[in-house]
């Protein structure tokens, strides 16, 4: 684990998801350590009436949610912040400032499932 989800509006190629997935899941190992067997990757692309950035209803975005167990640094979590923010914004076309937001949301070993049906803490 972690888990990637990059939900975003309509727009993008399927060359340019590809290309964004696989930016993001670059970003993950190299910010965190994370081996790339852990790492998942899921696009969501939303509906043109599904979206809504500042008031304004039909806007252009991209929204990543990173879900991992705890322990990371601040200092790595930053890092994986800034690095898929930078390629969503550089694959989309939109800015970072205004278009692309990152989350980063740490769970409990407990709390995260595993392969074979077990927690984190098995491991």
């Amino acid at each position: 684990m972690p888990y990637v989800t990059i939900s975003l509006t309509p727009g993008l190629s399927a060359e340019k998801k590809k290309e964004l997935m696989q930016r993001c899941s670059d970003a993950v190992v190299e910010s965190i350590g994370a081996p790339l067997t852990s790492v998942r990757v899921v696009v969501h692309e939303l509906a043109d009436d599904a979206y809504m950035n500042a008031g304004q209803f039909g806007a252009e975005g991209v929204i990543i949610v990173v879900d991992m167990i705890e322990g990371r640094t601040q200092a790595q979590k930053d890092a994986l912040i800034a690095m898929l923010s930078r390629a969503a914004a550089e694959v989309s076309g939109l800015t970072e400032e205004s278009h692309v937001r990152v989350r980063v949301v740490d769970f409990p070993r407990g709390n995260m499932g595993m392969a074979n049906g077990l927690t984190a803490l098995a491991g």
